[in-house]
Parts: C-alpha cells; structure tokens; sequence
C-alpha cells in the first residue's frame, strides 16, 4: 500500500532519478577510496593491477607474495600461481643509516679461493670508536686481514684497468705467495699489489706500461722496480713459486712490442688494413731484433710511425707530436728510434703490397 505512491511519483518525475544516481555514483567513489585506504601499505606494494582474477573477474586485486611464491586472490583466495622465481638479486648490502627497511640478504657473500679455506669467521667492528682502535692495535690475525685488502685491490684495480679474469687470479695467487715470504715484511702493500698485477699482465700477454700501471694506482716507480727484482731474486733462488699459466694450444702469443704498437693504433684511430699490417712489421722488427734494449713502448711508437708514414692515404697518416700523445714517449726519442734502425730496413719490413712504392723509396729520414 505504502510503496504504490514512491513508485507512481518516480514514474510521473524522471527528473528525480538523477541527484539519486549521482548520489549513489558518490557513494561508490567513497567506498573505493576508503577500501584504498584500508589496504596496508606492505600489502599495497604486492599489488598486480594488471592480472585479473578469473573467478571473480573484476571484483578482486591480485597480491603476488614473494615470500610464498604465490600469486593469490584478495576476494576469493583463489590461488593463480604456486611457485613464483623470485627474480630479486641474491645478496644486497645497505648502510646502517638506510631507512628502507631491513637487509634482505638470503646468503652471504661468494667465498673466495685465495682466502681462509673455513672463510673468515672473524668479527670486525667497523665504526671509528674508540672500541675499534683498540681492535687494530691488538691486531689478530694480520696476515689474513692483509690478504684479504690485497686481493679486494687487486679485483678493483684490475677492473679499472680493463685486465682480463686471468690476471686477477694469477696476481692473487702471486700476493698471497708474497705475503707469506719473511723477504717481503715491512714493503708497502699497494706497492706489492702493483708489481703483482704488472707481472700477471705480462705473464697474460696484456701487458700495460709503468708509466700508467703506476699512475693508477698512485706508487713510484722505481718502488714497484725493486721489488719486482727482489720478485726474480727469489725466484732464481727457489725460494718463490710463480702460479701456472693454463696455456691453450690456439693461444696466440705477441710480444709486447705488438701489444703496444695495436693498442697505439686504436687509440689513434687507424684503419683495419693499417693495423693488420702494422702487425706484421712488429713482428719483424722483433724477430730481426733491431731495436734490442729500447722499450717496448718506443718500439711500438717507432713501428706505428713507420706503417703511417708509408701509407698512401694522408688521412692514415700520423706525426710525431700525435704518436707521442698517445705512447706517452716523447718525439726526439721516436724519431731516433726510426731514423736510425727502421728507416733503413724499411723495404724488408714493410710488406708486400702495402703503401706507396713511390714513397717508400723516395721516404727521407
């Protein structure tokens, strides 16, 4: 009886239905913005807005829970997924002051070879308080501290140096050799750590000159001289074993006249055709001994001037302030290195079918 009358007076007024529509609209944006409101943050993050339930279609929010390995329904619980790869990294590290919450790690740090066999189990207080000092200057075990400083440098310097994995283990290996020697107490440990990763750059044909090993890692050259002959001292006395090198039979082995002739090119940013055939007069200049007792670094500017010069395009060509930019050599000793042994047999280095002929033979010292 009582509702006759509402339906009639919806009926005879259509206008009505609108504030009533509107109303309810307001109603619903209210009641998402509350549930929003609702949901934890910690939840909120696991959130998948793009995944949609297919039980309830639109009506649940999907969580993907790490922790589970699962992919779950809010609304109905239906399980979409079982076992999820957690694609985070393995170990992250954060400082004390980081507010982001706590560390995430689920393992430790990889165990290095060179190191303790148990790994190091020792407890390092690492702020700079008084309890600390006190901690360095009981000491503990030093030599297992040193090594593992030496071997962290010699990974970063060795990355900054763009030197292959090969040398870093055989430079590990010849520090923890050294460190272990009674010869080599009291040098400096950056000192050491530079000779090693020179003779390791040697020993794997990536050879990098002093000047520069020396400029990177901030030491005096003519400190990572003395112990590199103390290095050979005990080596002739049997008293130091160099690690093995695991040398393939396709290993192709330059010497380091070449090494340094390619890098000088590249960096000067020569053709393929210079450089292939700057190659082969290193060799030569090697295999004939022309330039014995020079170093390897003016052998190779000499050769890169030489291929240069020779070429028939003016834009290959290359002068001496240039190559001497590049080799760190300076001009008076490229020129003399090339006036007087490589001008001379410059028809027997120079290979077949390679530069101007016209200028080879007219080429003035």
């Amino acid at each position: 009886i009582f509702e006759l009358p509402t339906q009639i007076a919806l009926m005879a007024s259509p206008a009505t239905t609108v504030p009533t529509t509107n109303a309810n609209n307001t109603a619903k944006q209210g009641n998402t913005k509350s549930d929003k409101k609702r949901i934890p943050p910690h939840i909120r993050k696991l959130l998948c807005p793009e995944t949609k339930c297919p039980d309830c279609r639109n009506g649940g929010q999907i969580i993907n829970d790490t922790k589970s390995g699962r992919k779950v329904c809010t609304s109905c619980g239906l399980v979409l997924e079982s076992q999820i790869i957690s694609e985070d990294s393995e170990w992250r590290t954060f400082a004390d002051n980081d507010g982001s919450g706590p560390d995430p790690n689920r393992v430790g740090a990889a165990q290095h070879y060179l190191l303790q066999e148990s790994g190091d189990l020792s407890t390092t207080i690492g702020d700079g308080s008084r309890l600390a000092m006190a901690q360095k200057q009981i000491g503990g075990n030093v030599q297992g501290s040193k090594l593992g400083r030496g071997v962290r440098d010699i990974s970063n310097y060795c990355s900054r140096l763009n030197l292959p994995k090969d040398v870093q283990n055989f430079a590990g290996e010849l520090y923890k050799e050294l460190v272990s020697k009674k010869e080599m107490k009291g040098k400096r440990a950056l000192v050491m750590v530079a000779t090693c990763v020179y003779i390791a750059a040697k020993q794997c044909h990536c050879d990098r000159p002093l000047k520069d090993l020396c400029d990177e890692f901030g030491v005096d050259r003519t400190s990572v001289r003395k112990i590199h002959t103390e290095i050979h001292k005990l080596k002739s006395a049997d008293k130091l074993k160099m690690p093995v090198m695991n040398k393939g039979k396709g290993m192709i082995h330059k010497t380091t006249a070449e090494i340094f002739a390619e890098r000088y090119a590249h960096e000067l940013k020569l053709g393929n055709d210079v450089i292939k055939n700057l190659k082969k007069i290193a060799r030569k200049v090697m295999e004939k001994s022309l330039l014995s007792g020079k170093q390897p670094s003016t052998i190779g500017a000499a050769c890169v001037f030489l291929t240069c010069t020779v070429h028939g395009d003016e834009k290959e060509r290359r002068s001496y302030k240039e190559i001497s930019a590049v080799s760190r050599v300076s001009e008076h000793t490229i020129s003399a290195a090339f006036k007087k042994h490589l001008f001379l047999h410059r028809k027997e280095l120079i290979p077949e079918g390679y530069g101007d002929a016209l200028r080879v033979a007219n080429l003035t010292a």
